[in-house]
């Protein structure tokens, strides 16, 4: 029991350190291994006992021999040994036993030899470094000088010769390979052999027993031949597949049979790629690129509209230079006109409005209602509008009298003829608003007759309006002329500047 709990104890630990193992090829799997081993072979024998006064030991000495493996692929392999103990000192326990006074014990030689075969597992904590565990069966057996006793008795016969004796054992242990290069280790082996035989023919023989075989009070007690080897030695590989670039797994595995020299790779052969972008560790200079990212030979990620989010990553990758994006690396445009955010220029632009290439409003009639809210688009210069962009009411500024007249100038009738198309643009067909053209004069001159003349004067100006704009005709049971004459100044009388504004048709849309 005592030895299944060290093989237990010696399997744990060895579980234990292989666990940073490399996912790697191990060396020297799928070929043969050639040992050559020298050491010392210890501990054979057993204390004196009662019916053993004369128990022995053989000593530590030369112990040599060699070694034939194969190790399949996963670490599992199978090997054959063969040992020799040369010259080895024979003690005895039982010398200053008053009963051996007579037993020359001096110069007592022992030679063994030792073979059998064993299972193995290899585990490789590091690339160069491996570590097995084994057990097996084999047969030892040795051969021991004769003791002699000068004054025999009648238990001692005289000349003890044992000559050859052999047992069967089992093995169990622990070995070590560290690699020079993949075809040379070297190994050393710690191994313990322990058999139910504890070489009782040669006890019997030494302890004057003749009937050693028997059933009498003289039967030997039950004894165990238990020895320990403690070797060093040389190993060869030869065979097992080849690796051209040196990084552990064989070319008939190796995804990446290329591979540089001290460069860590996975179990394909491959160096490793911890951001999995496809460059790998040892080239990558930017080793945490998020995943999807595009990268370029370097193993950086791009950014090819220069928006901050990565290609590969980017659902808007032609970003215009500028624009603010949002984690998609799409544009984003806050106030919905079209032109992005960081360029748009008018960030606020109310919704439906035309913007320009920056981002601002237009407003094409200048009437303060921005393009695409106007729902009057052609308001005439200096209209007042309501807030559809819809005309209200304009003076027109250029309409000229004769003096002391209410005939148009020509250079008046230009303008009314350009002043009717746009007021035309803006009159419904189909509405219920009303189109007022109103009068004024100024203050010189009879009240009475000015209130006739602005009549009249408003009067020319729609008469010339119908007859240059047909749109008009269509809705001039809806337009009205209105005289004020001189009650509603918008200036002083007194000045020449003053009665010339005063001097004026406004045009008025009631609804």
């Amino acid at each position: 029991m005592n030895h299944f709990r060290s093989l237990l104890v010696l399997c744990a630990g060895l579980l234990i350190v292989s666990q940073p193992m490399q996912a790697q090829e191990k060396w020297g799997q799928r070929g043969l291994e050639i040992n050559a081993f020298y050491g010392v072979l210890n501990g054979l024998g057993a204390d004196e006992t009662e019916m053993d006064p004369t128990s022995f030991e053989i000593g530590n000495n030369h112990y040599f021999g060699g070694r034939l493996g194969y190790v399949f692929g996963g670490g599992f392999g199978i090997e054959g040994f063969f040992g020799y103990l040369a010259d080895a000192d024979v003690s005895f326990v039982g010398e200053g036993n008053p009963r051996n006074a007579n037993v020359d014990f001096t110069d007592n030689k022992a030679e063994g030899v030792n073979f059998g075969g064993d299972l193995a597992y290899w585990f490789q904590p590091a690339k160069a470094f491996q570590i097995g565990i084994l057990g097996g069966a084999g047969w030892s057996s040795f051969t021991i000088d004769s003791v002699r006793i000068p004054n025999a008795g009648s238990y001692n016969p005289g000349l003890v010769d044992s000559g050859w004796e052999g047992a069967f054992t089992w093995n169990y242990g622990a070995a070590a390979k560290f690699y020079i290069a993949r075809s040379l280790a070297i190994r050393v082996d710690w191994r313990n052999y322990v058999s139910p035989d504890g070489l009782d023919r040669y006890r019997c023989t030494i302890n004057g027993y003749y009937e050693c075989e028997g059933v009498d009070e003289r039967e030997l007690e039950d004894k165990t031949l238990d020895f320990t080897e403690f070797s060093g030695g040389l190993s060869l590989f030869l065979g097992g597949p080849k690796d051209s670039d040196g990084d552990g797994v064989p070319d008939d595995r190796d995804l990446c049979p290329n591979t540089p020299k001290d460069v860590m790779v996975d179990e394909n052969g491959c160096p490793f790629d911890d951001d999995m972008d496809g460059v790998p560790n040892y080239l990558d200079s930017c080793p945490d690129t998020p995943a999807g990212a595009t990268v370029d030979s370097a193993g950086c990620p791009m950014d090819s509209d220069g928006d901050g989010v990565y290609d590969g990553l980017d659902q808007c990758p032609n970003t215009p230079a500028g624009a603010t994006v949002d984690s998609r690396g799409c544009p984003t445009d806050s106030d919905g006109d079209g032109v992005y955010d960081g360029i748009d220029q008018c960030p606020n632009t109310p919704r439906g409005a035309t913007v320009d290439a920056t981002g601002c409003p237009l407003d094409s009639d200048g009437d303060g209602i921005y393009d695409g809210l106007d729902q009057c688009p052609g308001t005439p210069a200096g209209a007042n509008v309501d807030d559809r962009g819809c005309l209200v009411s304009i003076e027109l500024t250029d309409v000229e009298f004769e003096f002391d007249s209410f005939e148009l100038t020509p250079t008046a009738k230009n303008y009314v003829r350009d002043m009717a198309v746009a007021i035309g643009s803006q009159v419904d067909p189909q509405g219920t608003s009303k189109l007022e053209i109103r009068g004024h004069t100024d203050s010189r001159g009879a009240e009475s007759y000015n209130q006739m003349l602005s009549e009249k004067r408003a009067q020319s100006v729609l008469d010339y309006m119908l007859e240059v704009e047909p749109s008009l005709r269509a809705v001039s049971d809806r337009i009205s002329v209105v005289g004020y004459g001189e009650t509603q100044p918008i200036a002083s009388n007194d000045t020449d500047e003053g009665r010339q504004r005063n001097r004026r048709v406004e045009l008025h849309i009631i609804r």
